[in-house]
């Protein structure tokens, strides 16, 4: 549940309500409307008891009916509507539509003057009962008299069914425009917050430099925070950046002053070198891989077309062929672009002067990291050196030309972004260096 997007819980949400409400209508719509039925069909064989009563005599001792009724459905029979009369728990009358039953019913009157309805009589089928006991002068003494109407079910749940079927395809129809409409509004309601994630990644690829878009009130106060954010993040890394380099202005005067000094011993010159270069690389491992969630990306191909133009005419005397694999690949670098051209100037400015006749550049872009991949037909980098060029902080002069201390820079600047330095022997014959940098989300 905390990994689903916004978007998914408010949709689960409202269609959890929909899956709640709709058959909670539907249940209390139909038993309103079947409570509603059933009175309506008790207050219909109320009349139909009343009107048997006003037809029902007695002559002496004995019940006289006449022999055609008002309601002409009592005569005939198998209409579904059937009257049947008691006198002293006696059966002493029953309707003609009653003419086709073998059996009699059972039934228990109630009390004088009290009548009963039951929805659920069965017999054969199922039957709505009214019953009611009045009392008749029977030569001069009163007797009770139950009367008793039955009425089949049949009718009635016909039309139950018919009016189910059509709430519920009612319903449903409702439940398919309220959950369109749903869609729609929560598309509405997230489209801001959708513009303003677009923005962020346009931020983020170096695109633009702050949110400028109006968005509802409730994102304002979020926008201006990125913006701030993204405004302090910049400050920091300039006065980062600008510390760093009168650090090493302030360092650079005086040691240029110990090495112009003709009175400093011989043997102390080249400490103060080490101090030098040892200064040059801790500055730019500091001030490099200090990326963070909002580092903007650079695209690989513009930088590497510049650096191989430039090496195209520092090692002219060569004649090389540099080979750009993939030139127009939009793989990003996320970090700075002072270090991708570093990284990328002291690599191939290495493999142009290790090469014989041709180097290969390649950059790949996978879903989880970016690939540089630098090629020469030289004569290599020995196995038992290999390691020596990956360990962490080791000076590497010692190598010929093409392998001095900028591939030391190189191999600090990829661990300072968290990316990878692989040495193999090329298909050209040479060297074969991979970096790989990690890309946005995966690092």
């Amino acid at each position: 549940m905390h990994n689903l997007s916004l978007r998914l819980r408010s949709f689960a949400a409202a269609l959890l309500v929909l899956v709640v409400f709709i058959p909670l209508a539907a249940f209390t719509l139909e038993s309103a409307f079947t409570s509603s039925l059933s009175q309506s069909m008790q207050q219909q064989l109320r009349v139909q008891s009343l009107t048997l009563i006003s037809e029902f005599e007695m002559s002496g001792d004995e019940p006289v009916m006449p022999e055609q009724l008002f309601n002409d459905q009592l005569n005939i029979p198998g209409s579904g509507l059937y009257a049947f009369i008691k006198l002293d728990e006696r059966m002493v009358w029953r309707s003609l539509s009653t003419l086709n039953w073998q059996a009699m019913p059972e039934f228990s009157a109630p009390d004088v003057g009290k009548e009963r309805f039951d929805e659920e009589y069965s017999l054969l089928e199922p039957y709505f009962l009214f019953a009611y006991t009045a009392e008749f002068d029977s030569g001069g003494e009163f007797v009770p008299v139950s009367f008793y109407i039955l009425q089949d079910k049949s009718a009635y749940n016909v039309q139950e069914q018919a009016f189910i079927t059509t709430l519920w395809r009612w319903l449903s129809l409702i439940a398919l425009v309220l959950l369109g409409l749903l869609i729609v509004s929560l598309n509405a309601a997230l489209w801001p917050i959708n513009r303003l994630i677009k923005q962020i990644k346009q931020a983020e690829a170096g695109h633009i430099k702050h949110i400028s878009q109006t968005y509802p009130p409730e994102l304002e106060k979020l926008k201006r925070s990125i913006n701030h954010l993204l405004a302090t993040e910049q400050q920091q890394r300039s006065r980062y950046k600008n510390s760093l380099s009168d650090l090493a202005h302030g360092l650079k005067t005086p040691l240029a002053v110990l090495s112009g000094n003709t009175a400093l011993p011989d043997d102390a010159r080249e400490p103060i070198n080490q101090i030098d270069v040892q200064i040059q690389r801790q500055l730019k491992r500091a001030v490099a891989g200090s990326n963070t969630a909002w580092e903007q990306a650079v695209e690989i191909a513009p930088v590497l077309s510049k650096i191989v133009n430039a090496m195209n005419k520092v090692h002219a005397h060569k004649q090389l062929d540099i080979e750009q694999v993939n030139a127009t690949n939009p793989a990003p670098f996320y970090g700075d672009s002072t270090d991708l051209m570093e990284l990328l100037g002291n690599v191939l400015d290495n493999a142009c002067k290790a090469a014989a006749h041709k180097v290969r550049v390649d950059v790949v872009a996978h879903d989880k990291f970016v690939q540089i991949d630098v090629e020469d037909d030289g004569p290599g980098i020995p196995k038992e050196k290999r390691q020596l060029l990956l360990t962490r902080g080791t000076r590497l002069d010692s190598y010929k030309e093409g392998q001095g201390i900028g591939m030391a820079v190189v191999a600090d600047l990829v661990d300072a972004y968290q990316g990878t330095l692989i040495i193999e022997d090329s298909e050209l014959g040479g060297a074969r260096i991979s970096m790989r940098f990690p890309t946005k989300h995966h690092i």
